[in-house]
């Protein structure tokens, strides 16, 4: 089946440029416009509005990449199903890792996965969350792990894992600190208004985690004196270690150090670790086995605070 086509008109469509696609799919511009130029022929309409900078969807483009997705989508279930069918022959699944925790889970499960199928050849990719939502329901993904609210689902399949706590870190030369415990574990509840006055570092807007933040300082009546904000909760651990701020931090980081004291939120506010893949999808034996892996890993350590 011959899709190459759809292919490269998703391709303009997602980049808005002829020349950054033609780029990306190694054509050159001239052969892509060509391509284009048939197909816009073929149909009668034109299926982007072009400008010197932008190009966009007209209508009619809309309708055309809607059902190019579904088609290709549609070729990689079917395509899926027959590997299924077969005995041997090298077959590949792409998985979508979120930073800094993603890498470890993957090399945990990973031996066990290449003993049962030593024939598949995995693609990691790291990527944040919303990258990997889109990847997924383009099909460009066949699983991606996730951590978001609820609210953040899209109509993806989402696979619970476990849920994680967040937790308050300051520094332990902070007035508050002896208040607090040195292990997440046992950590006493605490309000966030006692720290109202006191420097946050947060993570970056983009970052789905951004939004907890902020509806835990909403409730709380407050908005935090940002010091700075990170793509990293390992920074922001660092940070709160060196002393310069106070920080919210997934129980995956919350771990024990001499410069970190540790707090549990009133209402133990926690977000969801999941597994994702397309609605609708074709989860082949060999991705079944991987969910099943990851399962088993989040089972054994969605109580430990590591990471690196």
């Amino acid at each position: 089946m011959d899709t190459r086509l759809m292919e490269y008109i998703i391709e303009i469509s997602e980049e808005h440029s002829i020349t950054r696609a033609a780029q990306k799919l190694f054509l050159t511009q001239s052969a892509l416009n060509q391509q284009l130029q048939k197909l816009e022929r073929e149909l009668g309409m034109p299926l982007f509005v072009r400008t010197r900078s932008d190009w966009r969807l007209t209508p009619a483009g809309e309708v055309y990449v809607q059902a190019a997705r579904q088609i290709l989508n549609m070729k990689r279930d079917a395509y899926s199903r027959i590997q299924d069918m077969k005995d041997d022959g090298v077959r590949r699944l792409t998985i979508g890792l979120i930073p800094e925790r993603g890498v470890n889970m993957f090399t945990s499960i990973y031996p066990q996965f290449h003993k049962t199928f030593p024939d598949v050849q995995i693609e990691p990719v790291e990527c944040s969350v919303r990258t990997m939502q889109n990847m997924i329901t383009c099909g460009e993904l066949d699983l991606g792990l996730i951590t978001l609210l609820e609210h953040q689902k899209d109509e993806n399949t989402y696979v619970h894992m476990a849920d994680e706590e967040i937790f308050l870190a300051v520094p332990s030369v902070h007035p508050l600190a002896s208040l607090g415990s040195p292990s997440a574990e046992d950590a006493p509840e605490t309000e966030l208004v006692p720290f109202s006055q006191d420097p946050f570092i947060l993570i970056f807007r983009r970052s789905t985690m951004f939004q907890l933040e902020t509806s835990l300082f909403e409730a709380a009546g407050f908005s935090p004196r940002v010091l700075f904000s990170t793509s990293s909760n390992v920074s922001k651990y660092r940070m709160v270690q060196s002393g310069v701020g106070c920080a919210l931090l997934p129980r995956i980081f919350t771990v024990p150090n001499p410069g970190i004291m540790y707090f549990r939120i009133k209402g133990r506010p926690s977000w969801e670790i999941t597994m994702c893949y397309r609605k609708g999808a074709y989860l082949s034996n060999a991705g079944q086995e991987l969910l099943r892996l990851c399962k088993e890993y989040w089972e054994e350590n969605k109580t430990l605070g590591h990471f690196g």
